[in-house]
């Protein structure tokens, strides 16, 4: 039944490590926003549900872990970084003859992620139009600011048709400088000058985000979040360069593994002191190298079960926010009083995650697995000729 579920690549060179990753990613997000959801559903809102939970100061107590589960965000970035890296970094490094034809990578991305967005986009529009009531033309505006990835540069704030997608428009701008960035880090032969032209990159990318982070134009811009990305550029350096080596196993790196897991939680907030940015990031590219190096985090990763979810991380991340708005809507009828709130919160995980991993399986196969045909263009248009 798994395999109805499996992710198609475009290249057919699948790392199952990357696609475990992506489950770990997108699990901390989804458990993150049930609570967002949940919390203000029932009034309390997120700040005082953390305090039900213990207070978010003490690294023993749920809500210090739980506030920052959105960090998958950056985790996800950072196998942004690797993945679309790899094909670039295989011909800079002279693994492979064959150069990225711009043409067809630019074409690549806008026909493999635009068409689930943009349905999504439109399903959504319509519940808030006709569900919530909202405005049907101040939302057009929104759809569209949306559609071309803009909605954070016109608004200064996320999409409110569904507001994680920022960090989709994040990632449409790494799309777009990718290859320039990889073009002048990694055009000279030279391992130090590629090396120092990362440095410089860096730099600028953590000065950004310590000083426009109150911005609201540009705090979520690539710029700001570059670091993230460069995480996996390096990642994938390390894999490419010493292949050998990463399939060395040890469980050495599974004590690393698990010290660099606590480093981005430790080190996640403040998000935009210096120390914090530098720590975190170190302890990302750790996390993504541990991945191959490690024995029990490899083991999980290589799971079936948790790489196919994580294949299917796009469908559930478009969807799991908008969903838990509308499920807590049902499920907080089942809210005991006499539990506390960290008992409640557990009932409503395993009603609702199972929910919208269902949901999302379900969009996954008939809108997200279609369009990972890299054909899928020629083969419609051959219909009609």
């Amino acid at each position: 039944m798994l395999n109805s579920f499996s992710r198609k690549t475009a290249s057919n060179q699948f790392i199952p490590e990357i696609d475990g990753l992506r489950f770990l990613a997108i699990i901390t997000v989804v458990f993150y926003h049930l609570n967002t959801a949940l919390s203000k559903e029932i009034g309390t809102g997120l700040q005082n549900s953390l305090e039900l939970m213990g207070g978010a100061k003490n690294t023993l107590s749920l809500a210090w872990w739980w506030i920052r589960l959105d960090l998958g965000v950056k985790v996800f970035f950072a196998l942004s970084g690797f993945v679309l890296a790899l094909p670039f970094l295989r011909f800079y490094l002279g693994k492979t003859e064959r150069n990225i034809e711009l043409k067809g990578y630019f074409l690549r991305r806008l026909t493999r992620l635009e068409p689930p967005f943009i349905i999504s986009l439109i399903v959504f529009y319509l519940i808030h139009l006709f569900v919530f009531r909202a405005d049907g033309v101040d939302y057009l505006y929104h759809l569209l600011a949306g559609i071309v990835y803009g909605h954070v540069f016109i608004y200064g704030e996320p999409n409110p048709i569904n507001p994680v997608s920022w960090s989709l428009e994040t990632e449409a701008q790494f799309y777009l400088i990718v290859p320039f960035i990889l073009w002048v880090v990694f055009r000279s032969q030279k391992k130090w000058v590629s090396g120092l032209w990362m440095l410089v990159f860096l730099v600028f990318s953590i000065w950004f985000k310590h000083d426009f982070i109150w911005n609201d134009y540009w705090n979520r811009s690539i710029p700001s979040f570059f670091i993230n990305f460069a995480m996996g550029i390096i990642a994938c350096w390390v894999y490419l360069e010493n292949l050998e080596w990463i399939k060395r196993k040890s469980y050495f790196y599974d004590v690393v593994g698990l010290l660099s897991m606590f480093g981005l939680f430790y080190f996640y907030k403040p998000q935009h002191h210096i120390f914090n940015i530098v720590a975190f990031n170190f302890s990302l590219v750790i996390v993504l190298i541990t991945a191959f190096k490690s024995y029990l985090f490899n083991w999980i990763y290589t799971r079936k079960i948790i790489y196919t979810i994580g294949g299917m991380c796009y469908s559930i991340y478009l969807l799991h926010y908008a969903f838990f708005h509308l499920s807590v809507k049902l499920t907080k009828k089942l809210w005991i009083n006499s539990f506390a709130y960290n008992e409640n919160l557990l009932i409503q995980l395993l009603l609702s995650v199972p929910l919208v991993l269902l949901i999302s399986s379900i969009f996954f196969l008939l809108f997200e697995r279609p369009f990972m045909d890299k054909n899928w263009v020629k083969n419609f248009t051959n219909r009609f000729n």
